[in-house]
């Protein structure tokens, strides 16, 4: 043992000088942790898609993890505050709407789907071995497609009626041939979209109480007739601090139903088909799928923004640009949570591959 730790030493100056205790032990383990790194450059080098995969893995493995660590430091942040009002901060929001767990529940059995691959690949050798490798790629690339797809479409998001939505996405569901239903992700989206459609034409109530303080002498020479249907209609305006509460709440009450979503296409796709379907067509029904998702979601942040804007015209840009910007962020940070829990689906639709071709493989 001392004579391989010398030997150590003299390959990797870096290592500790020290043969004793725990400077033996230190060196042990920076020796090791120094023939990591170069093992992984060295594979990374030889792989181009090695960088990628790994990069993919540790952004969308972690990123439930990374959602409640935001959580948690937004509830000590909060009750640190003395203040009864309520605000909109996404990442609770998406818990309370149990995104979150959705999402640590795809997570893990897209985790459990990716062992199970593996374990298979493992016991094949030979040509067997090869063919299966083929058709696992022939779904990667499909799923890496989508990214490629995303910058072009991300820009195009189509605004859809709500009833437009919930006939694409049953459409796409069944095409999948998995027993789904999107009832609570189009219950969700037609709520947020038709609390703007209500409230959109209205007067803001700030510009309202504005002008009553400055042209009083002129509201009252153009007071309509019935002032009891003018007091009504006042009351139906949202605050620009309403508005921009309600944004950040449809957003991630609308992301979370997507998640959930996706969670259920996947238990159903390993243990729920209605019918067999190729796991490559699959993939490309997803992709249409989560593209719809997205889509809407933009569309969705769209119309908040334009009316965030409409209702604080009268306030001041510090005050008004915030909120803005605040909604177009978690507005593309919908989307992301999207693409990344579709990027999760990959090691399930190998693993219904894997199913498959085992049952058709038996007399």
């Amino acid at each position: 043992m001392w004579s391989q730790i010398r030997a150590l030493q003299k390959a990797h100056p870096l290592l500790p000088p020290g043969l004793g205790g725990k400077s033996v032990l230190t060196g042990g383990l920076d020796a090791l942790e120094f023939i990591g790194k170069k093992t992984m450059n060295v594979l990374a080098e030889s792989d181009p898609g090695f960088k990628r995969t790994k990069t993919l893995m540790e952004r969308t493995v972690s990123l439930s993890q990374m959602l409640r660590e935001a959580k948690e430091k937004e509830k000590q942040r909060l009750a640190q505050q003395l203040t009864a009002e309520r605000t909109a901060h996404y990442g609770m929001l998406f818990d309370e709407y149990q995104g979150l767990s959705h999402l640590e529940a795809l997570e893990i059995l897209s985790n459990e789907s990716e062992s199970k691959v593996q374990s298979f690949l493992a016991s094949l050798d030979g040509e067997k071995l090869e063919l299966l490798k083929t058709d696992l790629i022939s779904i990667k690339d499909i799923f890496a497609a989508k990214e490629l797809e995303n910058e072009d479409t991300q820009e195009q998001a189509l605004e859809e009626k709500g009833e437009e939505f919930a006939s694409r996405l049953t459409e796409l569901l069944f095409e999948l041939h998995v027993a789904a239903t999107p009832d609570k992700l189009n219950k969700a989206m037609k709520k947020a979209h038709d609390w703007v459609e209500e409230n959109q034409a209205t007067v803001p109530v700030d510009m309202m109480e504005e002008s009553e303080e400055n042209t009083k002498e002129e509201e009252e020479e153009e007071r309509p007739e019935n002032p009891k249907e003018d007091k009504k209609e006042g009351t139906k305006t949202k605050t620009v601090e309403e508005v921009y509460m309600l944004s950040i709440e449809s957003l991630a009450e609308v992301t979370a139903r997507c998640i959930e979503q996706l969670h259920k296409v996947a238990e159903l796709i390993l243990h729920g088909q209605e019918e067999e379907k190729p796991a490559q067509d699959q993939a490309r029904v997803l992709i249409k799928l989560t593209t719809a998702m997205c889509k809407e979601v933009a569309s969705l942040s769209k119309r908040f923004m334009n009316f965030l804007t409409t209702v604080g015209s009268n306030k001041k840009a510090e005050v008004l640009n915030p909120m803005i910007n605040s909604v177009l962020l978690e507005g593309c940070n919908s989307t992301t949570y999207i693409q990344d829990a579709f990027q999760l689906l990959l090691p399930v639709l190998q693993v219904s591959h894997i199913q498959t071709s085992c049952s058709e493989a038996q007399p």
